[in-house]
């Protein structure tokens, strides 16, 4: 995949967040208003292991055709979710948790975006020095994206109706980042 097609899963990430804060709120009420709190924390969980279920599912397609290293992102795409739903279970707002699985896939996905073989193959990036300030920080310009994309988040939220700036969100956020980064560090060593 070509170096701007991934970029641009990134930003359709970015923005299916963006786009999806406004109306949590409702989804939370309308849940809230059929169910009890505790259903309303199961739908959560539903939603998040079915997410898990299909990158599982992904990745095994991929695996099936041999892209080992898709099935090892998809596959660890898939556990940040399975572990938010264990630890889900001990949190006192659980609803906060899933800035971490939200913000990881977003660090993974910029991670990925920074891939130097791509950038090198493609002939983007020449200059020795900038190379080497470029992609031997991959990681941790990602952070870095994904805090302010985090940071920017809860900014945004200020203004919404019904939603809430807070420090601890935005702690969430880059704690999820910095988890991607690992797990995708993992991944490669």
């Amino acid at each position: 995949m070509k170096a701007s097609t991934r970029w641009v899963v990134v930003g359709v990430y970015t923005v299916c967040i963006f786009a999806a804060t406004p109306f949590l709120p409702n989804l939370i009420r309308l849940a809230s208003s059929r169910w009890s709190s505790r259903g309303v924390s199961h739908f959560v969980l539903i939603v998040e292991i079915s997410i898990a279920l299909l990158f599982l599912v992904l990745a095994s397609g991929l695996l099936i055709y041999g892209k080992k290293r898709s099935f090892l992102f998809l596959t660890s795409m898939a556990g940040i979710f399975l572990l938010s739903f264990i630890l889900y279970q001990f949190l006192p707002n659980p609803y906060e948790f899933t800035h971490l699985p939200e913000y990881a896939v977003l660090s993974m996905l910029i991670v990925w975006a920074l891939d130097k073989s791509k950038w090198k193959k493609a002939g983007l990036v020449k200059e020795k020095k900038l190379r080497y300030a470029i992609f031997k920080n991959s990681y941790f310009i990602s952070s870095s994206i994904t805090g302010i994309v985090g940071t920017v988040d809860e900014i945004y939220q200020h203004f919404l109706p019904r939603r809430y700036f807070t420090v601890y969100d935005i702690f969430l956020n880059i704690l999820g980042g910095i988890l991607g980064v690992l797990i995708v560090w993992g991944i490669k060593r």
